[in-house]
């Protein structure tokens, strides 16, 4: 149900419509001639046809949005291997606590960590990254990306998330490529 204005909402929208033009319209309707008189001899007229016109459609994106990476990716893993890694099962030669530190020194330990067990020849090391909130909820997200950055990607075959007796959610298993003699 709708109410009635009252004498100064009257006025008011008096005022305010005054001021109002109405909007161009863009429609455009087919003239259609009037029907002539009916002849009996005489051919019908053909029907016209109203074409309408559909907007073309958007072109896509030079670059399409595409998925981020999986971090924890086994292919480089045989399938034995992965599922051993997978579920915790190989032996951890070495293991960072990164939970309690902030990103920048987090990560410069993370760099040197990584690359001191690869100049150590250790295959399967351990990252702890926590798994709460704040810095620990940002250092569990930024971690498989710093080591699937340069130069530790060239060094790591994959990474997989630790089983719960080695932390769970909260830390991640790092499988190190083979060092190639020169």
């Amino acid at each position: 149900m709708t109410r009635r204005l009252t004498p100064e909402e009257k006025e008011l929208w008096d005022h305010v419509a005054a001021g109002v033009k109405p909007r161009r319209r863009r429609v455009s309707t087919p003239v259609v001639p009037p029907a002539p008189a009916a002849q009996p001899n005489a051919a019908k007229p053909a029907k016209r046809r109203t074409v309408v016109l559909k907007p073309a459609a958007k072109p896509e994106p030079a670059t399409a949005l595409r998925p981020a990476p999986d971090p924890f990716d086994l292919t480089g893993l045989d399938g034995k291997r992965a599922t051993r890694l997978r579920k915790g099962e190989l032996e951890i030669e070495g293991r960072i606590d990164l939970h309690g530190l902030t990103l920048d020194p987090a990560h410069a330990a993370l760099n040197d960590f990584i690359a001191a067990a690869r100049g150590s020849n250790k295959r399967v090391v351990l990252v702890i990254t926590g798994k709460g909130e704040g810095e620990g909820g940002a250092l569990k997200r930024l971690v498989p990306m710093w080591l699937r950055e340069a130069p530790l990607a060239s060094w790591i075959a994959a990474l997989s998330p630790a089983h719960a007796r080695h932390g769970g959610a909260g830390a991640i298993y790092v499988y190190l490529r083979r060092r190639r003699s020169a």
